[in-house]
């Protein structure tokens, strides 16, 4: 066994997920002999100082490692690595700068300068009184610090996770973490189950500790709701896996499953077999089928014969199909109409058309859409103001909670919500909550398309239900025989040959016969040098998709090539996995209702302030700040997801389907990615692999039970 002292100069590999990792190091002694160490290494970041203890190994492709038993952080021992370590926010007021002139004074003594004799920065021309305060207070702080340090740190707990939890609970975090450490998982940002088991550990909480077997239980869950879009697991699912993850007999944790029923924590049902789901996806569920029910009782009877659809064509100059007059004549015969259809069926006619026809009769409409792409969409092809599902609703900052609900519900006759097929179950809660029960309620979108994100299967479960009005729009062979890009997209759906012409012709869906991921990658950076006078490189009407982030032609390579051939900005920012330069086009990745920021809004880095260390991102048109601690939650968007582009469209898109691709490959991913492009799209793929992509049919089954909630209403009245 070695005990060596090292500084983490590059990470080579990282699983976020077991924790396993390769770093490149020097070793104090030895500077210019360059290691590498690899092991379970939480939390371990470049610039990092460790103590760690290991043996040598030798890997038959890599050579000559260190594999790391034990480790933990120390405090950095060189010049760079104390001003790195001052300038990190730890104390207030001292930046890079001060930090320089600290470090160009006392050199390695620094540490136990500010330790034992803080005064002495007085000596130090240009710092305030109020930085040697903070730095006295921040001495006191330290000892808390240095206790979670040394008691964490051998667990691979890294600098940035301590600094958190002492953050939260300040000098009561030691005896919390004794108690309980598991309420880490809902308090700290980034602590999820397996961090907060491995503090346990060090706290020697026992395997069958109660806290632990129900972190342990809600984890399952949740991994199911995030990863599936579930909203139950079947129990004998549920105990088998939290058996495999917490090592104790599954006796232990039924014994949990039915306290926590018995708490009103989790809902025990049979369908007929026994699944278990929180209280609040019951909930969510239950209440969601009562607003829908309540809300699709008959009212008054409308009078069809008044509807004057002459004038209607001449005010819009449009004219509607038949299918497209059934679903005007639903919206307002019924209090819940349901518009399913695919590309080119005249959805976005058909929506001007309705929103004339309430105006004329004097009624307010409210219509919004999931995202701010698709609401602004909607926005230029009606000419009628339209905005997010999250903006209708209006978010309370410090409650974090809808302003329109139960009590204040939205002051609206009609409500259109479009792109209905990306709503997740939460959202579709919240909106039904607001709606007043004399209100019509109109929902439409592409029962086709990939489901929400989020968990939940919303259109297709209420589709699936058969209790309420749905007219489906089919194909107008008129509108649509001129665009190859729709007649593909059917094709697709329908699991038919497409259809590929001659580059020559110019057609809107051009294939680029290609099976190598280098290859791949080359052909998207020559399209953007080639279409570059017609698009940016961080254009929001370009967009490359891809479905995994994984690989030389994966999302994440595809963003840093792109930022490195094409945004010859200097970088402003780096953390970690992120950097981020002037101009870089990013997306944000989960909702902040601070910010009335959404998971998938896209927008463009416009500024930088030094001072405050905070970005500027411009979200077409609104300008929001982020700081240093908040840029986790934004990411590159050169290339994105196809899940992250549904309820936008884009001018151009770039497709990129390979057989490394094939875990991803079906047909609802490839229909919903070729739906996105408005004028031209580029499929880089081969032809066997956009056979297997459009044969290998996967609808989504998610686990959910609005079909059921919606029997039970309808049966008992």
């Amino acid at each position: 066994m070695i005990s060596l002292k090292v500084k983490i100069l590059k990470k080579i590999f990282v699983s976020n997920e077991s924790g396993f990792s390769v770093f490149k190091t020097t070793i104090n002694k030895h500077p210019e002999s360059p290691q590498i160490i690899v092991g379970d290494l939480f939390d371990v970041n470049e610039g990092d100082f460790l103590e760690i203890e290991g043996e040598y190994s030798f890997h038959p492709k890599f050579g000559k490692q260190i594999k790391v038993k034990s480790f933990k952080f120390i405090l950095p021992q060189d010049k760079d690595g104390i001003i790195k370590y001052l300038a990190s926010g730890r104390i207030k007021g001292i930046g890079e700068k001060t930090a320089t002139k600290i470090v160009n004074k006392f050199g390695l003594l620094t540490f136990d300068v500010l330790e034992k004799n803080p005064e002495k920065l007085k000596k130090i021309k240009g710092i305030r009184k109020g930085v040697i305060e903070e730095i006295k207070k921040n001495r006191e702080e330290n000892r808390t610090i240095r206790e979670l340090t040394v008691k964490l740190s051998p667990y691979g707990i890294g600098a940035q996770t301590i600094f958190k939890i002492f953050k939260k609970f300040e000098e009561n975090s030691i005896e919390i973490l004794k108690h309980n450490p598991y309420v880490l998982i809902e308090k700290i940002k980034g602590v999820g189950f397996k961090i907060a088991d491995t503090i346990a550990r060090g706290f020697n909480i026992s395997s069958n500790n109660p806290n632990r077997i129900n972190a342990g239980i809600d984890f399952i869950i949740s991994q199911y709701e995030q990863k599936n879009g579930d909203l139950y697991v079947n129990e004998n699912t549920l105990l088998e896996e939290s058996s495999q993850i917490l090592h104790v007999p599954v006796n232990f944790i039924i014994d949990s499953i039915n306290k926590k029923i018995e708490r009103n924590e989790l809902r025990r049902e049979e369908i007929p077999e026994k699944v278990i789901m929180s209280l609040k996806n019951y909930s969510i569920e239950k209440m969601s089928a009562k607003y829908l029910y309540e809300l699709g009782l008959p009212s008054a009877s409308q009078d069809i014969s008044e509807i004057n659809f002459k004038q209607i064509y001449k005010k819009l100059s449009i004219n509607l199909t038949e299918e497209q007059k059934n679903a005007a004549i639903s919206s307002i015969k019924n209090n819940i109409t349901i518009i399913s259809g695919g590309p080119g069926t005249g959805k976005t006619t058909l929506i001007r058309a309705i929103i004339e026809l309430f105006i004329e009769k004097n009624q307010k409409v409210l219509i919004a859409a999931p995202t701010g792409r698709a609401a602004k969409r909607i926005e230029e092809t009606s000419n009628f103001k339209a905005s997010t599902i999250h903006r209708m609703l209006k978010i309370n900052p410090e409650t974090r909670t809808f302003v329109h609900n139960e009590y204040n519900p939205l002051q609206a006759n009609v409500i259109i919500i479009d792109e209905s097929s990306m709503i997740d179950s939460f959202i579709f809660y919240s909106l039904l909550k607001a709606i007043a029960r004399n209100t019509k309620l109109i929902i439409i979108g592409d029962k086709d398309q990939l489901p929400s994100v989020g968990p939940g299967n919303i259109l297709r479960d209420i589709i699936n239900s058969k209790y309420f009005n749905t007219i489906y729009l089919n194909r107008n062979f008129r509108q649509t025989e001129e665009s190859l890009i729709i007649e593909n997209a059917y094709r697709i759906n329908k699991g038919e040959q497409l259809i590929f012409k001659p580059f020559s012709e110019n057609p809107d869906f051009v294939f680029i016969n290609v099976r190598n991921e280098n290859r791949a990658l080359e052909k998207v950076l020559n399209i953007m040098k080639f279409y570059k006078n017609d698009f940016d490189f961080n254009s929001p009407l370009f967009q490359i998709l891809v479905p995994m982030y994984r690989g030389e032609a994966g999302i994440d390579n595809i963003n840093r090539t792109i930022q490195t051939e094409f945004n010859l900005e200097p970088f402003l920012i780096k953390k970690e996995k992120k950097s981020f330069k002037k101009f870089d086009k990013v997306m944000q990745l989960k909702n902040n209702y601070e910010k009335e920021i959404f998971n998938g809004d896209q927008g463009i880095i416009v500024d930088f302030n030094i001072e405050k260390k905070s970005m500027l991102v411009d979200f077409e048109g609104r300008i929001i700040e982020y700081n240093i601690d908040e840029i986790d939650e934004l990411t590159l968007s050169y290339a994105i997801s196809v899940h992250k582009s549904q309820g936008s469209e884009y001018e151009m898109t770039v497709l990129i389907l390979l057989p490394t691709h094939s875990i991803m490959l079906n047909r609802e991913i490839f229909y919903t990615a070729v739906t996105r492009a408005k004028k031209k799209i580029f499929v880089i793929s081969d032809k066997n692999t956009i056979q297997r992509a459009i044969f290998n049919s996967r609808p989504s089954q998610r686990k959910t039970m609005l079909p059921i909630r919606l029997k039970e209403f309808f049966k008992a009245k």
